[in-house]
């Protein structure tokens, strides 16, 4: 990942990524085949609906019933990975499709990222409700985005590209120091 952008309050921490590699999968989860083909290339099994599973150079991410976000943490092996994929699913009913050019992922790391979230997003983002697996779909600030925790203190959201300047600029006004009170 390339760091692109970052704004620091006092209280977060919001840094901009290019270059990450990601991936859309849509097929039938429930074929074996399908799951064995996964395991194989990634070595992570379909997640649950609202989850994320995680290895080292990997994350799949529950986008829709039919739809994975495979997110590729190692630079330059999106496209390997792709091929992979495609070869494995071969004969399938299945999509393997790059989307990284579309997408930015930002970070945001500090112990009020849920006030921040929430200042633009209607989900529940209680500790109890949102934890480290979870993966959301939503809006923040008008703007389609997924989201997960990564720990404790911080959380990764994709965005489209065509918007990701508005959603970092509000990401950043959000955050302004003294804005953000402790609220979960």
């Amino acid at each position: 990942m390339i760091e692109v952008r970052k704004h620091e309050s006092k209280e977060i921490l919001i840094k901009e990524f290019e270059g990450v590699g990601m991936i859309t999968l849509r097929g039938n989860f429930s074929n074996k085949s399908f799951q064995k083909a996964l395991t194989e290339s990634c070595k992570l099994g379909v997640p649950k609906p609202l989850s994320i599973k995680s290895n080292k150079d990997l994350s799949l991410a529950w986008m829709s019933p039919d739809e994975l976000l495979l997110i590729i943490h190692t630079d330059g092996k999106t496209e390997k990975i792709k091929k992979e994929l495609g070869f494995s699913l071969e004969g399938m009913h299945s999509l393997v499709l790059d989307v990284s050019g579309s997408r930015k992922i930002f970070m945001i790391e500090g112990t009020l990222w849920r006030e921040l979230l929430a200042k633009g997003s209607p989900v529940d983002l209680r500790k109890k409700s949102f934890t480290k697996g979870s993966f959301l779909r939503t809006r923040i600030g008008q703007v389609s985005v997924a989201f997960w925790m990564v720990s404790n203190n911080s959380v990764y959201v994709i965005c489209g590209r065509s918007y990701s300047s508005f959603f970092y600029e509000w990401l950043c006004n959000a955050a302004v120091d003294g804005s953000l009170r402790k609220f979960f």
